[in-house]
């Protein structure tokens, strides 16, 4: 069962991302939008690459990256806001950590 994961926070103010990362399974994604853009700069990003190894699907709203002056990394996908729906329909839950 695939979980969709919304990070809305940055892993710099709250521990959000920390406990989504926790919860992480097997062909899980996470969706990187608003603050938790900033995601893509702090450790727990580079611990996440190594440890899923392709068996989660990393995305940013690459929009919300530039706006934020972030610069997207390769392990991670950017993505349209229109993306999203679609990866919505592709999983059997969503959480949004906000």
């Amino acid at each position: 069962m695939s979980t969709l994961h919304f990070v809305r926070q940055s892993a710099f103010a709250s521990n959000d991302f920390a406990q989504c990362l926790s919860v992480l399974a097997h062909q899980d994604s996470i969706v990187l939008m608003d603050d938790g853009c900033y995601n893509l700069k702090h450790s727990l990003m580079d611990s996440l690459i190594k440890r899923v190894d392709g068996s989660v699907n990393i995305n940013v709203i690459a929009s919300h990256a530039q706006a934020r002056a972030i610069e997207i990394i390769t392990a991670v996908n950017p993505i349209e806001m229109t993306d999203v729906v679609e990866l919505t329909f592709n999983h059997n839950k969503v959480i949004t950590w906000q």
